[in-house]
């Protein structure tokens, strides 16, 4: 991959994910950096005071630093903010952390110089991901710790996370790649630890992770609706167009597409339910609500992606450096807040649908999915289970950016909570996977019930999928193995995969 600093994309990134490749730079991108590290050196030569160069940080930024301590300052600001706790960031994490500090430093703002970033490309080229703890960010002033743990391997200290999650001194890991350690010089230091990127990566992964659930839980309702004998008028085309929602009229053509062909829905026509429940009929309006949110995200996320968010940054056509705030990660922290509200609002249509499958007068069928219940339990607590995860969604999706609390001696007085966000939503994504799992599982059940009509060609395939570990249940059973096993589905993106090929032609 050829990274220039603002050619990254949410589907480039994804292919990176999954089949990492070598990172090179351009040299429009080389010439950027060279230039934005002039500057530090004319700034240094005219023995002004500049923050981050020759100051302390946060509230101590007032206080001259002498020359010959600079390159020890910049040691020390890594040493010291190497602070975070709690278990270690997966690797794939850490390789989309490294990525877009990489991505962000070639945007010629930084002041760092060309040997620091390339030492930088020989860790990710060659697989060497540093060991980052996963807590101890607030989103501002960028996220310092974690930001600290990626960067102390470049001076020969903190540790590398192996393939099989083991800690490896970073020393060690060095000297037997050969590999020399860096010498930080004015600023650098600074610049590696300043940023959004571990903010960003969580936002993106999440942002990847809910595009596979929105074509799942679309699926999970088309599913449900032809299993509960209900209809897809409030599906046609010309109801989303009257409300004129982009999402909604998306949603409106992918249930109408993921349904057809359903013998189904043929024994709704001369029945005398007039209109479905809301959580069957409102699937365009609030999946689609999702679904905009998403393309939102995506624009955000990008050209966060894509930014210089460090302090203080260099001017090269004016050949200064200025200070802002460009490490504060609200707009991250607002789109992850924004997802997880939404995809918890998703999840809870998801469970009413599996509270619809447990009685008669909604779902059409036996109480509970059984044909003796009373005797048998069937889908009870399953539906119990949704509901607890739902529930713990619903005070998950609490705005993790409306908080804030001063740091650094109230210098940072208001900070972002990104990475906060980040952790609840990972959380809500997992109990969603879980919740429209137990939906799909009650889907097939009430499948089977029904025998005598065919299902739709995407219901279809997830039905065999589904059958080919989750038997039909005759009578009650033990159900967590079931719905792990479609949780994994979900996951994995197998069940969205099979959305993709059905609906190819909606691309």
């Amino acid at each position: 991959m050829h990274l220039d600093g603002n050619s990254l994309t949410l589907n480039s990134i994804q292919k990176e994910l999954a089949a990492p490749t070598r990172l090179s730079i351009t040299k429009e991108a080389v010439a950027l950096v060279n230039q934005s590290r002039a500057v530090v050196e004319h700034v240094l030569s005219t023995k002004n005071t500049v923050y981050g160069v020759n100051t302390g940080f946060g509230r101590m930024a007032n206080q001259r630093i002498s020359k010959d301590k600079l390159d020890q300052l910049q040691i020390n600001l890594l040493r010291s903010h190497a602070a975070g706790t709690g278990a270690y960031l997966p690797r794939k994490m850490v390789r989309l952390i490294l990525l877009l500090k990489i991505n962000s430093l070639l945007r010629g703002y930084s002041g760092i110089r060309l040997v620091v970033i390339e030492a930088l490309i020989s860790f990710y080229n060659q697989g060497l991901l540093p060991a980052i703890r996963e807590r101890g960010s607030v989103g501002a002033s960028g996220d310092l710790a974690p930001l600290a743990d990626l960067a102390l391997p470049l001076i020969g200290e903190g540790a590398f996370l192996s393939k099989t999650g083991e800690i490896q001194s970073a020393a060690l890991v060095l000297e037997s790649n050969g590999l020399k350690k860096i010498s930080l010089k004015e600023k650098e230091g600074l610049s590696l630890i300043n940023g959004t990127q571990v903010s960003t990566s969580s936002a993106i992964q999440a942002l990847l992770k809910i595009n596979d659930l929105f074509y799942t839980v679309n699926a999970a309702g088309a599913f449900s609706t032809e299993v509960m004998l209900g209809t897809d008028t409030a599906f046609r085309a010309e109801i989303q167009q009257a409300r004129n929602q982009r999402g909604q009229i998306y949603v409106g053509k992918l249930l109408t597409h993921l349904m057809r062909n359903s013998g189904f829905l043929a024994a709704h026509i001369h029945c005398d339910r007039v209109q479905d429940f809301y959580s069957l009929r409102c699937m365009p309006q609030v999946h689609g609500s999702l679904y905009e949110l998403m393309l939102h995200a995506e624009n955000v996320l990008i050209r966060e992606a894509n930014s210089s968010t460090d302090n203080p940054v260099t001017l090269v056509e004016e050949n200064i450096i200025i200070s802002g705030g460009n490490f504060h990660a609200a707009p991250v922290a607002h789109i992850l807040d924004y997802l997880a509200i939404a995809l918890a609002d998703v999840t809870s249509m998801s469970e009413r649908r599996i509270a619809a499958f447990q009685e008669t007068s909604q779902s059409n069928l036996p109480m509970f999915l059984m044909q003796e219940s009373g005797l048998n339990s069937g889908f009870m607590i399953a539906h119990v289970t949704a509901a607890a995860l739902t529930s713990e969604n619903k005070s998950l999706a609490h705005p993790a950016s409306v908080d804030s609390i001063p740091t650094s001696a109230n210098q940072e007085d208001h900070v972002s909570m990104a990475p906060i966000a980040g952790h609840q939503l990972m959380q809500i994504i997992r109990n969603a996977s879980d919740v429209i799992a137990i939906e799909l599982m009650c889907a097939a059940q009430a499948k089977d019930l029904n025998p005598k009509y065919n299902l739709a060609v995407n219901s279809e395939d997830i039905y065999q999928l589904i059958r080919m570990e989750v038997p039909y249940l005759i009578s009650d059973g033990p159900l967590s193995a079931h719905i792990e096993y479609i949780s994994n589905l979900i996951k994995s993106g197998e069940i969205a995969e099979i959305v993709s090929r059905n609906t190819q032609e909606l691309a």
